[in-house]
């Protein structure tokens, strides 16, 4: 096992005594959620580093519970800061180097959320991280729809499971995965499986899903729900990430959300 292994397993290993906790109550009507962050410092990573500010409106200042999943430690799982009116406060993103976690932030008083991941050396431009609140998030039996995924000579992508740490306790997570040819086309691959309870990065989803190397595809996920059984309180996104191979320049993919509620 890598040293980044050792390290997240010692981290999710000193989370589970927690693990039969009951979910936190939530802490206000105002929400953000933040669907990926990441602090890179293991060879063969870009140096990649998180950037994040929380701001609230002149003469309105507010509390917020920030929610890491995962954190760096268990102490630092859940957070409450306090912003005063009119100002802007960085706050640091404690979360297992080289692995994909994400940040919930609640609460009873207006603020929003800014957060991009960086090159620490400057070299390659920041990637401004989708900011997103709890109606947003995929419901069971909802569909997450993106794409086209593409590995070429111009450019490679990704894609990533993620939820907010507040609903740790109601994952695994089963999801149907469902590939095509980009714009409606062919399928090319459909499989149902259970996530872990941790954000998963697919970093190549051609190996992983037994397409041949390079192929284009469109990316459907359906919320299943949670193997427990448990309530889910906020949900579950899918993102992409398209970087272009000659600049490390990358961006975010629009991801739609098609509700189990609405006519197809």
């Amino acid at each position: 096992m890598s040293g980044r292994g050792r390290f997240l397993l010692a981290v999710v290993l000193a989370l589970l005594p927690a693990g039969c906790r009951r979910a936190p109550e939530p802490f206000g009507a105002h929400t953000a959620f933040l669907p990926v962050v990441f602090w890179s410092r293991a060879h063969g990573y870009l140096p990649w580093a998180t950037r994040l500010t929380l701001t609230t409106p002149e003469g309105a200042p507010a509390v917020v519970r920030l929610t890491r999943w995962p954190p760096d430690a268990a102490d630092a799982e859940e957070e409450l800061i306090d912003v005063p009116g009119g100002t802007t406060r960085r706050v640091p993103v404690r979360t297992p180097p080289s692995t994909p976690a994400s940040l919930y932030f609640e609460s009873r008083s207006p603020f929003s959320v800014r957060a991009s991941i960086v090159d620490r050396r400057g070299l390659v431009p920041a990637l401004d991280v989708p900011v997103l609140t709890r109606e947003d998030l995929a419901r069971p039996g909802d569909s997450l729809v993106l794409g086209p995924i593409v590995s070429n000579d111009a450019e490679r992508g990704h894609f990533g499971f993620t939820f907010p740490g507040v609903d740790r306790d109601a994952a695994p997570y089963r999801v149907r995965v469902r590939l095509t040819a980009p714009g409606g086309g062919a399928l090319l691959h459909e499989s149902t499986f259970v996530l872990t309870g941790l954000p998963l990065t697919v970093e190549d989803p051609w190996k992983r899903f037994g397409l041949s190397p390079g192929t284009p595809f469109d990316v459907e996920v359906t919320f299943l729900g949670g193997v427990r059984g448990r309530p889910v309180a906020t949900g579950l996104w899918v993102y992409g990430i398209i970087s272009l191979r000659a600049t490390g320049t990358s961006r975010f993919l629009a991801t739609q959300v098609e509700r189990a509620s609405e006519p197809h």
